[in-house]
C-alpha cells in the first residue's frame, strides 16, 4: 500500500485499575507461576544436584517472566492520504486473518477480540482502533501490532 505509512510501535501506559480488580486478574497467574516455576526449579535441581541453585532459579524465572513482558500494550498509528474510514474494511480482513473478530463498533472506533474460547481470552489481548481523519490509531498487544503492521504493509 503506497498511500499508507506506519509509525513505530510505542509502549502505552495502561490506566490503573482498581486494586481489587487487578488482584483478581493477577492472582491465578501468580499462583500458576509460583507453583510451576518452583516445581521446574526443583525438578532441575533433582536432575543435577551439584549445580548451584542460582544457575537454575534465575533462568527459570527469566523464562517465566519474559513472555509476560511481551504482552505489554503498545500503540501504532497508520496514516493515509485518503480518509481513514476506507481503511477499516482492509483492517477487518487483516484482523480476521490474525484471529480477531469485531466485538464493538461505534462511530469513530472499533474494538476487536480474539476468537479464542471464552476461558482462554485475556482482556489485554483486545485491540482497539480509533478512526481519525487521515489515520487509524491502533492500541493492543505489541506482538499483534507487529503482525498487523507486517500484513498491512504487503
Amino acid at each position: 500500500m503506497k498511500s499508507v505509512t506506519f509509525s513505530d510501535i510505542e509502549p502505552v501506559r495502561q490506566r490503573p485499575a482498581r486494586p481489587s480488580v487487578r488482584a483478581q486478574r493477577l492472582a491465578p497467574l501468580a499462583l500458576v507461576l509460583a507453583l510451576g516455576l518452583s516445581g521446574l526449579a526443583i525438578v532441575f535441581h533433582l536432575v543435577e544436584p551439584a549445580t548451584p541453585l542460582g544457575y537454575i532459579v534465575l533462568p527459570v524465572l527469566a523464562g517465566g517472566v519474559l513472555p509476560l513482558l511481551e504482552e505489554l500494550p503498545g500503540r501504532l498509528e497508520v496514516s493515509t492520504r485518503f480518509h481513514a474510514c476506507h481503511l477499516v474494511v482492509t483492517l477487518d480482513e487483516t484482523m480476521e486473518k490474525l484471529g480477531y473478530v469485531p466485538a464493538e463498533r461505534s462511530p469513530g472506533s472499533v474494538r476487536y477480540r480474539s476468537r479464542a474460547r471464552r476461558w482462554a481470552r485475556l482482556p489485554q489481548r483486545e485491540v482497539a482502533v480509533t478512526v481519525l481523519d487521515h489515520a487509524l490509531e491502533v492500541t493492543g498487544p505489541v506482538p499483534v501490532l507487529r503482525a498487523l503492521r507486517k500484513r498491512l504493509a504487503c
